[in-house]
């Protein structure tokens, strides 16, 4: 028996994220991240408001919601030094206007900023 069920936003972004980088790596993901829900937010004006070491709730607040998508995963330093670190992902559904936070984990064991880009 078929599903006439439509796929959710969440399952379409992780199935286009895993075929671009299948595919063709991170560039074809850039050019086909227009198929990502449009939620109407402008995350190349609201990234304005973020700074180093903020913390997640500060980022939240100053974005005015929560991530469509948040990972724990393993980042490298450009000394190829490796380190735990969170991103979280706000979707806006049109190239350069997707927004990936990067956090570290500080010494207090509260999650800070270390970095943010446009997609």
């Amino acid at each position: 028996m078929s599903s006439s069920r439509a796929k959710s936003p969440v399952m379409l972004i992780t199935a286009m994220a895993a075929l671009c980088l299948a595919a063709a790596g991170l560039s074809a993901c850039a050019r086909s991240s227009n198929l990502l829900p449009d939620n109407g937010k402008d995350y190349a004006a609201l990234s304005g408001k973020l700074a180093k070491d903020m913390s997640e709730a500060g980022v939240a607040q100053a974005i005015g919601s929560t991530p469509a998508k948040a990972d724990l995963t393993t980042c490298t330093d450009h000394a190829g030094k490796e380190w735990q670190c969170r991103t979280w992902i706000f979707a806006g559904g049109k190239p350069k206007n997707n927004l990936r936070v990067v956090f570290y984990q500080g010494d207090d064991h509260s999650w800070r900023v270390a970095a943010w880009d446009l997609f």
